[in-house]
């Protein structure tokens, strides 16, 4: 798989145009992830799937989140270190970020960000104390 990043509500902004340069810069396929796909599991938004090829069902119930979000899906350690120096040195900001991992692939969006949010709230709250 082609090492790709993919961002959530990012879409038209100055932030997301930014990120957009630094990661096609260091080969990345940029893909924005709209809200009626939050429910197609990551790992096939990664590959590029979209809405009409999967055989996923929508879950019911579930709000899109309008959180700024990343899912790094990057080819080696090395191009996961030289992208987040590159965010840091542009001073791009996007505190809800993840690593497409072989046990988070299967989940949808909505899962993932909820399940980042928690541990992005508990890093903060060991930070304050």
């Amino acid at each position: 798989m082609r090492q790709t990043v993919l961002c959530y509500n990012l879409k038209g902004t100055k932030k997301g145009r930014k990120l957009g340069m630094i990661f096609s810069y260091l080969g990345f396929k940029v893909r924005h992830i709209l809200p009626e796909e939050y429910h197609i599991p990551v790992g096939e938004l990664a590959e590029g799937k979209t809405d009409a090829e999967t055989k996923s069902e929508e879950t019911d119930g579930e709000e899109p989140f309008t959180d700024e979000m990343l899912i790094l899906c990057p080819a080696s350690e090395a191009s996961l270190d030289k992208a987040l120096f590159m965010m840091r040195k542009e001073k791009v900001q996007v505190p809800l970020k993840a690593v497409l991992t072989p046990s988070n692939q299967e989940w949808d969006s909505v899962s993932l960000h909820d399940e980042i949010l928690k541990e992005h709230k508990a890093m903060s709250d060991k930070k304050g104390n």
